[in-house]
């Protein structure tokens, strides 16, 4: 397939995975603040962190809007001057869908162009303005839809690996960049030492991950900010983890790898630098991670993620032109590169 499939293939279910744990971030935090009592500006503020919106929101709003949760609610969900807000994720995964509803399936894009109709126009703005919960459950429950209808009405060839490997990849940071948020709201935890307003979060963060209920299934130690740690970041089942994404996004490498292939090819940069990754968070372990601090093993996490998705991009979206005129294709009208 060509370069550019490829890439909007991979860019539409990250961006549909952006969306859908924002919404998952805001939704949960609305329920958290009810039962906590925090500071203003530990309330809705360190959600923007999180995304990864701190200097663009600082340019935009006064200090003020930090303990605003109108304005942040906003932001994260309508601002057409945040990237990542729903509302843009949304748009961006329908435009990606649009351009390639030759490899999709009809049922896919129907999906996708029935939400981004719904939260544009009048029936999403007004629900999320009478029943705010109800409008982030709309949303979460259409996105998990859409992959539904992905997984079971499209061939598993290149276009889907590349859309299940955007989104392994975006979940992955997105789990760890959740985790981080305990971190910018109450600092980090103490082994043996969880406070009520600990538990309190880290059950927030176990429903911002979709995990309480595998959670709870699989805790025998109760509420505890390590094991908990540990669930989310390296227990290989559950299918939001960190390593869980990580090791089937290094799997659906390989099946890109070894596609229309008599022998496997050679491994590229991305696939190295992402088994690296796995085989350092199954080495490290619980007591080594917590040592370090849960917000640098997570840094390193989101740091190394978006590093991969860097180097995946130069190994497949834009790769080198090979010197040897029989190994290129042509780009006219465009037509573009093979992967």
């Amino acid at each position: 397939m060509i370069s550019r499939v490829a890439e909007t293939c991979f860019w539409l279910f990250r961006q549909l995975e952006r969306a859908e744990s924002t919404a998952r971030l805001l939704q949960v935090n609305r329920a958290f603040i009810l039962d906590i009592s925090l500071p203003e500006i530990e309330r809705w503020y360190p959600l923007v962190i999180v995304v990864g919106e701190r200097k663009r929101f600082g340019k935009l709003f006064a200090e003020a809007a930090r303990q605003d949760e109108e304005v942040i609610q906003a932001y994260l969900t309508w601002h057409d001057d945040n990237p990542v807000s729903i509302k843009n994720a949304i748009y961006w995964a329908r435009e990606n869908a649009r351009t390639i509803r030759e490899v999709i399936s009809l049922d896919t894009w129907e999906a996708i162009n029935s939400l981004w109709h719904w939260i544009s126009s009048g029936p999403g703005k007004r629900m999320y303005k009478t029943d705010r919960d109800k409008f982030y459950r709309h949303l979460i429950t259409s996105i998990n839809s859409i992959h539904g209808v992905a997984l079971n009405t499209q061939s598993h060839e290149a276009p889907f690996y590349f859309m299940q490997l955007g989104l392994l990849l975006e979940r992955a940071g997105q789990t760890a960049r959740t985790l981080d948020f305990k971190y910018h709201s109450i600092g980090p935890t103490k082994l043996g030492m969880e406070s009520p307003i600990e538990i309190a979060q880290w059950l927030a963060l176990l429903r911002s991950c979709s995990a309480q209920d595998a959670y709870l299934k699989k805790a025998r130690t109760g509420i505890s900010g390590p094991d908990i740690f540990e669930f989310l970041v390296k227990d290989d089942r559950f299918p939001r983890s960190v390593l869980y994404c990580l090791d089937s996004a290094s799997r659906i490498m390989v099946r890109l790898r070894t596609t229309d292939r008599t022998e496997p090819a050679d491994p590229t940069k991305s696939m190295i630098m992402l088994n690296k990754m796995v085989t350092e968070i199954r080495g490290t372990t619980t007591q080594e991670s917590l040592e370090k601090s849960i917000h640098k093993e997570l840094t390193t996490i989101v740091d190394s993620t978006m590093d991969i998705c860097s180097q995946l991009h130069k190994d497949y979206f834009d790769p080198e032109i090979p010197e040897t005129f029989s190994e290129l294709t042509s780009t006219k009208a465009g037509i573009g590169r093979r992967v």
